[in-house]
């Protein structure tokens, strides 16, 4: 009988070691995804919507876009109505303020026209997204949006200027 026990105490035993060994690297290794998600978020978005992500060019197809595809649910001065938030002002920067283009791409492309969900092409969409830009007081500059995910993911929504690094 005692050796019936024995038994059970040592694969008792390696059970507690296999679980605290388990334990151990899943630890390690929420530790360095950690440190790398901190570090990614301290380096931050190489650019910002002050900085010039769009052209006026972009930004007068976006507006004849705009006028065609979202100014039925969200009004002609971008004001929004009933369900259809509004795209210009405190109550868009409310909602956007820290995010990225990519984020706002992937919600326009993916769910406008609510209608017709999904059937904006890319550049049409970032045409879109450049004239709600610009009617949010945004700098055009010299390049247009494009299509670029990494791109996109590094140009954060923001009306407030970096603090300086000393």
């Amino acid at each position: 009988m005692s050796g019936i026990r024995n038994t059970g105490k040592i694969a008792c035993s390696a059970a507690r070691g296999r679980t605290w060994f388990i334990a151990a690297l899943l630890a390690a290794m929420c530790a360095c995804l950690g440190g790398a998600i901190r570090s990614v978020r301290a380096a931050g978005p190489a650019k910002t919507t002050l900085d010039g992500v769009f052209t006026t060019d972009q930004a007068a197809r976006g507006k004849a876009q705009y006028n065609a595809n979202c100014s039925t649910c969200h009004m002609e001065d971008l004001s929004g109505s009933g369900q259809a938030m509004p795209l210009a002002g405190d109550a868009f920067m409310d909602v956007w303020e820290g995010q990225t283009v990519a984020d706002l791409l992937a919600l326009v492309q993916g769910t406008m026209p609510q209608d017709k969900p999904g059937s904006l092409t890319p550049a049409v969409a970032l045409d879109v997204i450049s004239y709600i830009l610009q009617q949010n007081k945004f700098p055009a500059g010299k390049e247009e949006l494009k299509n670029d995910p990494d791109a996109l993911k590094n140009i954060l929504i923001t009306n407030k200027a970096p603090a300086k690094s000393q």
